[in-house]
């Protein structure tokens, strides 16, 4: 069975245009999803590149290696610092969204 699907136009600036191209490619998503999102109310989350992640991971490694206790309290701190601030999302979260159903509001 097809999925029906409809389009919607909208008139936007070329400086518009890109920035939005950009916000997608931050979140990695292609720009109708990205635009599918916004307008259901969602805020899609930049992902960050592979780079952070491994910077991380050898961070992690550093902690597990025997040195000295006060070079491992500086690094342990300094990651709950990176993590508390950037708030890393899992790769997983961020590549994929689903509407969620709508149903009535606490409000009432």
């Amino acid at each position: 069975m097809k999925r029906q699907e409809t389009r919607i136009f909208a008139r936007i600036t070329p400086k518009e245009k890109e920035r939005i191209n950009d916000l997608a490619k931050q979140c990695g998503l292609t720009t109708n999803e990205y635009l599918r999102q916004r307008a259901l109310g969602y805020e899609p989350h930049s992902v960050p590149p592979d780079a952070l992640f491994h910077f991380c991971e050898k961070v992690d490694a550093l902690i597990e290696s025997p040195f000295s206790a006060e070079v491992n309290k500086a690094a342990i701190t300094l990651l709950k610092e990176i993590t508390k601030e950037i708030i890393l999302p899992r790769k997983e979260d961020t590549r994929r969204w689903q509407p969620q159903a709508s149903g009535p509001s606490k409000d009432g």
